[in-house]
């Protein structure tokens, strides 16, 4: 029986910047920023309430 590897091997799409949550939380009520961990890669993600996309905590600063 062969697994996938999906979720210890990063794929194309997050080298891309195209992460995909595993769950999504808000840290502070009502707050705007979205937190999580890419189901793929397993690096730490955020989205805003303006942004469409994911991206790595890291490059916030």
């Amino acid at each position: 029986m062969q697994t996938s590897g999906a979720r210890t091997r990063p794929s194309a799409a997050c080298a891309l910047g195209r992460h995909t949550p595993r769950s999504r939380h808000r840290d502070i009520k009502d707050e705007p920023i979205q937190r999580s961990a890419c189901r793929r890669c397993g690096a730490t993600i955020v989205k805003s309430a303006v942004s469409r996309r994911w991206i790595v905590s890291g490059l916030l600063g």
